[in-house]
This record gives C-alpha cells, structure tokens and sequence, in this order.
C-alpha cells in the first residue's frame, strides 16, 4: 500500500533527525505517486521554533514546484501536525493529511495558550493595508 510506504519515509526521515539530536518528527509530501519532499524537525539545530518537520516539508516542495500552492499534494507526518503545521497545510492547499501518533497517544493534554491577546489594535489601518495589497 502506498500510504504505507510514504509514512515509512517519514518514519526513516525521523530517525535520521533523532540521530542528529533533533526531536522525533518526520515528514513527506507527495503528489500523484510521487514524492516531492521528505525532512525531520530541525527546530534544535536551526534554532529557529518553527523549523517542524511538516514545516522544512512544505517549504521543500513549494521550491520543487514554484509555487506556494500544493493543490493535489498530501502530507504524511509521524506525529499529529501542531496548530501552526496544520495551519501551513491549510494554506498551502494539501488535500490530505496522515499522521501516526498523537497527543492522546503520549498522554497530553490539549495545548492552551498563555499568551494575552489584544484584538483590533490599529484595526483599520491594518486593514486598509491589506485592501490596498489585494488591488
């Protein structure tokens, strides 16, 4: 089965990042059959936190192809992607996302934020900027 075969390239992919000393997350995008990009978490080495591994993934293929849209790709990824990879999936069209393990598996509990939010700072010039962008 081929989606086996592509999660066992993530898997591999996350060893070879483990080995490195990077944390245990592995990657692989592909489209019709064929793979386009395949990376591991390098967010340690980098340092750079968003250095995931469906992250170094998404960004592999948009340069294999040119483009940020990967309409028609999909994403196997050893570990549930977090809210900023899933988000990065989203915007880049993946049609499909298959993951191993998730944080119910290792006993987790859902990720809250301890961030404070100000909402609608400098609302309408933000907005206005962005309008002008989109002419």
């Amino acid at each position: 089965m081929a989606e086996e075969r592509f999660m066992r390239i993530a898997i591999d992919k996350a060893e070879e990042g483990i080995a490195k000393g990077q944390e245990p997350f592995g990657a692989c995008i592909v489209r019709d059959g064929t793979i386009l990009s395949v990376a591991h978490n390098t967010a340690l080495a980098d340092p750079d936190v968003t250095a995931h591994a469906e992250m170094n993934a998404i960004r592999m293929a948009c340069k294999v192809l040119d483009t940020i849209d990967l309409s028609g790709c999909e994403i196997y990824a050893t570990f549930k992607p977090c809210r900023m990879c899933q988000e990065a999936c989203e915007r880049a069209n993946l049609s499909k996302i298959y993951y191993g393990g998730g944080p119910e598996d290792i006993g987790s509990t859902p990720v809250k934020s301890s961030i404070q939010i100000e909402v609608g700072f400098l609302r309408d010039e933000c907005l206005e900027m962005l309008r002008r962008a989109r002419q």
